[in-house]
């Protein structure tokens, strides 16, 4: 699930929750209200539902068919294990 789909279900349940208080506001302000936040939630799902459809319209990434060459067929030097490296150490003042 993506950040969109989980936008989408957001939204969703806020329009579904808008609804159900346009339903039960007392006067018709507030249900007016309510009813034009329900209307910005459905255009909002509505964008965002065309914006997932685009993204899953555009062609998925394409890799090289060729395997990548080893390091010592294109002649750089390799490394063998790195030697150890000496301490630095902190001489306290007696």
């Amino acid at each position: 699930m993506n950040a969109i789909s989980t936008e989408m279900l957001y939204i969703q349940r806020r329009l579904d929750a808008t609804q159900v208080m346009a339903a039960a506001a007392a006067g018709p302000c507030a249900r007016v209200a309510h009813e034009t936040l329900a209307g910005l939630y459905g255009k909002t799902l509505a964008s965002l539902a065309a914006q997932l459809a685009c993204l899953l319209a555009e062609p998925p990434l394409t890799f090289a068919s060729h395997p990548l060459r080893p390091a010592r067929s294109v002649g750089l030097r390799v490394l063998g294990p790195a030697m150890p490296r000496s301490r630095l150490t902190l001489k306290l003042a007696c």
